[in-house]
């Protein structure tokens, strides 16, 4: 499933908050690439840049802890839709555990084949949801401003 073969490395990216934002109300100063129902779509600045570079040193995946239709959405309304993923990952494939006030929290755990990279970055806006949390990357949170950009 996964390329080890080549010397890319994999890189996993988180979407909410991290290469877009969704709200429920219009941003001023900033335009939605999409809207569904109540939500509005903002896409990172120079988020096709972005990965276009990546791209060219790593194999790209995608891992939310949202619902796959929503994961879907978000592939066909922004630059995601342009690029091939290793895999695309969802709330299915996090492990979920209860905290001590009943809230749920889910955690993005790699698994051996995957750790079978050479290098692996996860870039996430919590990455205190990700196992092994070394490979996890903070990445400021992004909230629909329009020159937000972490290029």
């Amino acid at each position: 499933m996964f390329n080890t073969e080549e010397s890319k490395g994999l890189l996993i990216l988180d979407l909410d908050e991290t290469l877009i934002h969704c709200s429920y109300a219009p941003i001023s100063g900033s335009e939605p690439i999409a809207q569904r129902g109540l939500f509005y779509l903002y896409e990172r600045p120079f988020l096709m840049e972005f990965l276009t570079i990546q791209s060219k040193k790593y194999d790209l995946a995608i891992w939310s802890a949202s619902k796959a239709d929503y994961v879907r959405w978000i592939i066909r309304s922004t630059a995601l839709r342009h690029f091939q993923f290793e895999f695309i990952h969802t709330r299915k494939h996090c492990k979920v555990k209860e905290d001590s006030l009943g809230s749920l929290k889910y955690f993005k755990v790699l698994t051996a084949e995957m750790l079978e990279y050479d290098r692996i970055r996860f870039l996430d806006d919590t990455p205190a949801c990700v196992v092994p949390i070394e490979i996890a990357e903070k990445v400021p949170e992004y909230r629909g401003e329009a020159g937000d950009c972490f290029l």
